[in-house]
């Protein structure tokens, strides 16, 4: 499981994280690493792209994100949560895919750490072409979308209600989850969206 440690308001943390009460923000730690146990995919592969995103220099191991919950079991508040790698972890030729790919897989890295971190689901597979999200989330018997974006722009919310359209014209009328991560601001939205809203 992911190492999460919880400080300030509680969110909808996992049943193993560990939750303080103090004023008005929760914390979160998580060492990157783990993803790939939280998830039924082989989310290993996006460590890298996340972190060529997330490194400002070769020294750099931790990053603080501002998540920003919306419609999360009611919540509408925000948290940071702190992602911690390991040098050997990091790339270190160029990724040798264009940016857009780095962008958009460095998202798929974060917002598992992000849905592991806020949600008991676990991302369960991948979503075929023509879905309109990308993952399948799943929490025991329910099942949602999830559609995941990235941007080196400032321009979070924007991309964010894009998205949260893309998702409600899925042709199975499911309910689902929207990450968008700003990779210039450090910061991450994931709301809650029903179908029929």
């Amino acid at each position: 499981m992911i190492r999460a440690k919880s400080t300030e308001e509680p969110c909808v943390l996992k049943e193993t994280s560990t939750v303080l009460q103090t004023s008005g923000r929760s914390d979160s730690l998580t060492e990157f690493n783990n993803i790939a146990n939280d998830h039924n995919i082989g989310a290993e592969i996006f460590i890298p792209f996340a972190i060529a995103r997330l490194q400002e220099d070769a020294s750099q191991t931790e990053v603080t994100l501002t998540v920003k919950l919306r419609n999360i079991n009611g919540d509408n508040s925000e948290r940071r949560l702190r992602l911690f790698w390991f040098n050997e972890n990091r790339p270190i030729q160029p990724i040798a895919v264009q940016e857009r790919v780095v962008t958009e897989w460095a998202a798929c890295g974060v917002a598992c750490a992000v849905i592991a971190s806020c949600t008991n689901l676990r991302i369960s597979q991948v979503a075929a072409e023509g879905d309109r999200f990308d993952y399948w989330l799943s929490g025991g018997e329910q099942e949602y979308g999830l559609e995941i974006s990235g941007t080196m722009t400032d321009e979070l919310n924007s991309r964010h209600n894009i998205k949260m359209r893309q998702l409600r014209d899925n042709p199975y009328e499911v309910d689902g989850y929207v990450v968008v991560i700003g990779f210039s601001t450090k910061e991450a939205i994931i709301s809650f969206n029903s179908f029929r809203e």
